[in-house]
């Protein structure tokens, strides 16, 4: 962009004819714009076929609009910051959202844990489509592999409660039992009813200590967990203390 102003300039110094047309520059400009764009676009790669997508399914409530997916490790290597691309759809097959701008929040971009032969769950709280959202593909890339001893997190039985102002809620504790300090741990909550996921939602811990000390967490759904049976994990993020 310099370079051009510049060389647009020497051109004027020298009293050349010819100068840059306003169409010509709205045309360079779109160009850079759409460069832009791409750069700034996601690719995950290679489909993993060792990752099964057993469900998905897309929430929205007056608070906004989330996706829950479950999946599963086929293989018998445990994996980790596998990268998920969710396509969110119309009634009619039309994209509304992509979570596909790199940049964003790394626990809206990849699954932090796939242990071998287990399900694990994942939540997108985050999702602003353009139009009322109707289904969702979900695409998992090639991740790495999991190191064979990983930090241990246990999480509290989660307690359902009625907050005055958000409404309802699920709050418990996190204690870190290993010597890993985690830092902007994740925390994924589904809530089921007759088998289906009816309410899901995601809460951060900004730093869980290695000191023992229960951490407290608080997690706001998208959808109703009203009398719903409900799980919450904390996958760890850090699995060294040089993470």
């Amino acid at each position: 962009m310099k370079a051009r102003v510049a060389i647009a300039a020497g051109l004027v110094g020298l009293g050349l004819a010819g100068c840059q047309s306003t169409q010509d520059r709205s045309a360079e400009l779109e160009a850079d714009g759409a460069d832009l764009v791409k750069q700034t676009k996601r690719d995950i790669g290679a489909e993993n076929r060792q990752i099964d997508v057993v469900e998905q399914v897309v929430l929205s409530d007056v608070n906004g609009t989330a996706v829950a997916v479950v999946l599963k490790n086929t293989g018998n290597e445990g994996l980790t910051d596998a990268p998920i691309q969710i396509n969110v759809k119309d009634a009619k097959g039309r994209s509304v959202f992509k979570n596909d701008l790199a940049g964003s929040e790394p626990s809206l971009l990849q699954v932090p844990v796939v242990k071998p032969k287990s399900e694990v769950y994942w939540v997108h709280d985050q999702v602003v489509p353009t139009a009322k959202p109707k289904s969702v593909d979900v695409t998992v890339g090639e991740a790495k592999p999991l190191p064979e001893e990983i930090p241990e997190l246990v999480v509290s039985e989660p307690k359902l409660k009625e907050d005055p102002v958000s409404g309802l809620e699920v709050a418990g504790t996190v204690i870190n039992k290993s010597d890993v300090e985690q830092t902007n741990l994740t925390l994924y909550a589904i809530a089921r009813k007759g088998g289906k996921i009816v309410a899901a939602g995601r809460g951060v811990i900004p730093k869980l200590k290695t000191d023992g000390t229960p951490a407290s967490y608080h997690i706001f759904f998208i959808g109703n967990p009203s009398g719903a049976d409900v799980s919450v994990i904390a996958p760890p993020v850090n699995f060294s203390g040089g993470s």
